[in-house]
């Protein structure tokens, strides 16, 4: 299943995402890939009887990219993203000036994330 966010927004000092549907039920596995053609950072949540895909989309990426290293990512006020920090940083590092995630998308990724080197 894909679920997607929709609305972000920091309160509290932490960074909120919130999805139409609901995620109850759901645990943070702490880990994340990309879909480089629909330009999508994917957080991987266990409902217990497989894996779904929780998309952060361009849209959300210019709060997420003032927000991740500060604060925790919680989604719909309950779930807390574990271990997103480091995997965003992760990907970020292996994205940078890499081709094999097509140019488009990495293009966009250094720009956003502020990756390209001065």
């Amino acid at each position: 299943m894909n679920l997607y966010i929709t609305e972000v927004k920091i309160k509290d000092g932490q960074f909120y995402g919130y999805t139409e549907e609901s995620i109850e039920g759901y645990e943070a596995t702490g880990r994340m890939i990309v879909d480089s053609d629909q330009h999508s950072f994917i957080y991987l949540l266990d409902n217990g009887k497989s894996f779904d895909n929780l998309h952060f989309v361009q849209e959300t990426w210019g709060m997420l990219h003032e927000s991740f290293e500060k604060h925790p990512i919680i989604i719909n006020d309950t779930l807390e993203l574990i271990e997103f920090k480091d995997e965003m940083n992760d990907l970020l590092w292996n994205i940078k000036g890499n081709d094999n995630y097509g140019k488009d998308f990495h293009e966009a990724v250094e720009e956003t994330f502020k990756l390209k080197d001065e």
